[in-house]
């Protein structure tokens, strides 16, 4: 009797989690030629592997690439997988509201690129070469991460040297299984969301399996980051949000800072969000999942502690630091001071 009861109740609750389920609608495409065959398969972003089968998945695209999946409201990462492309969203973990999602683009890339054949001085690890659209991408950043805790953002277990000239890389490591995302900036910033033109990649084998005293070889596209990148920093993380503007000690805009969100109050942890780039008149935005108690910070260079000679300032609200927001809610209209750091 308890059995059929737990199954009644299971079967109840699944019905009205996937009642409450939202369309995520876009795009894939190659160079915005829509793809046919492909799928989109989407993972709850408390996972911390994206390898086996998706709890997730889409029907196969048709010729015009567009595609529909079905999602509950809460976080998600974005796969696209067909024979011959893949995908990563760019914007993963994706917020998904109760009220869905539309215009989600997906570039693909090739699914499978034969890894390089070249020369090494590790004895254990992975090399291999960057590429954007096939050819080779200099001075490229691969990053290691150990798994999907860090949401694949920050410095992870550690970083290439910069690509040389032929794309080529190497990264020292033991046996293990590893996630490998590629990052070019083109601007001064070295951490902080990528911006315009810099250019991403995310391994499509990923997690690479690394044997013992053995050298794994892999090819790692990129793509563009779109230059309307901009315009979503609203929604960019979610349907949460705080906005406002970067002023110095005089009150006068700042360009070119960013905000930083927190969790502690202390600001010592690797933030959880960072806006994009202050606008000429010194505006910044910054969205996220769910609400909570957060601690905001603006700074004109990111990583370690704020150093002399650093733009460098702390939000304080009539309420005091902390500032308190409701799943969804939309703070504006806050103001951070910064002054140089001695």
């Amino acid at each position: 009797m308890r059995r059929l009861l737990f199954r009644a109740i299971s079967a109840l609750l699944l019905t009205a989690t996937f009642a409450q389920a939202a369309p995520v609608t876009g795009k894939v495409a190659v160079a915005g030629a829509g793809v046919a065959g492909v799928r989109i398969a989407g993972y709850p972003a408390a996972t911390l592997s994206l390898s086996g089968e998706a709890p997730f998945v889409s029907p196969a695209t048709g010729a015009d690439g567009q595609f529909s999946i079905t999602l509950p409201p809460g976080s998600y990462y974005l796969l696209a997988q067909g024979s011959d492309w893949f995908s990563y969203y760019g914007r993963n973990p994706l917020a998904v509201p109760a009220e869905g999602l539309a215009d989600i683009n997906l570039p693909l890339v090739p699914a499978s690129t034969p890894p390089p054949e070249m020369a090494v001085t590790i004895g254990s690890g992975i090399a291999g070469r960057v590429l954007h659209d096939g050819k080779p991408v200099v001075n490229a950043i691969v990053f290691v991460y150990p798994d999907l805790s860090s949401q694949l953002k920050g410095f992870g277990l550690g970083m290439s040297a910069p690509s040389d000239e032929r794309g080529q890389f190497e990264l020292p490591l033991p046996a293990g299984r590893y996630y490998l995302v590629a990052r070019v900036r083109h601007g001064n910033s070295s951490a902080g969301p990528l911006q315009s033109g810099d250019l991403f990649g995310y391994l499509p084998g990923n997690p690479v399996v690394v044997g013992e005293g053995a050298v794994t070889k892999v090819s790692l596209p990129v793509i563009a980051v779109p230059e309307k990148i901009s315009r979503h920093a609203a929604t960019m993380f979610g349907q949460t949000r705080v906005s406002g503007t970067i002023v110095d000690r005089q009150g006068k805009p700042l360009a070119g800072l960013q905000a930083l969100l927190y969790a502690d109050e202390a600001m010592l942890n690797r933030p959880l969000y960072v806006s994009q780039p202050s606008g000429p008149d010194g505006t910044f935005i910054l969205s996220f999942p769910s609400g909570g108690t957060f601690y905001l910070a603006a700074r004109n260079s990111l990583g370690g502690t704020p150093a002399p000679g650093e733009l460098y300032g702390r939000y304080q609200g009539a309420g005091g630091t902390a500032l308190r927001i409701e799943t969804g809610q939309a703070l504006q209209g806050l103001t951070i001071v910064v002054e140089e750091v001695w």
